[in-house]
């Protein structure tokens, strides 16, 4: 079975998230989203996409989940 595949976007948002650490929708909407004039919806379902590829996972912190990669970042 191949893995599922990553888009161009994904993966620039996949880096910006392993970049922060991790980061809230609203974090990467304003700092990944915003530049590229990507709604907050957008990167929500980009997100959930690398989430259910795998790419990312999330955890809740008072109440706001927070996404990260489950990897180390590759050096």
């Amino acid at each position: 079975m191949r893995p599922k595949s990553i888009g161009d976007q994904e993966l620039a948002l996949l880096q910006y998230v392993e970049e922060q650490g991790a980061a809230t929708v609203g974090q990467a909407a304003e700092g990944f989203g915003s530049p590229r004039g990507l709604a907050r919806s957008t990167v929500l379902t980009m997100m959930e996409r690398l989430r259910q590829k795998g790419h990312l996972d999330r955890r809740q912190v008072e109440g706001v989940y927070q996404y990260f990669s489950p990897a180390p970042a590759s050096e």
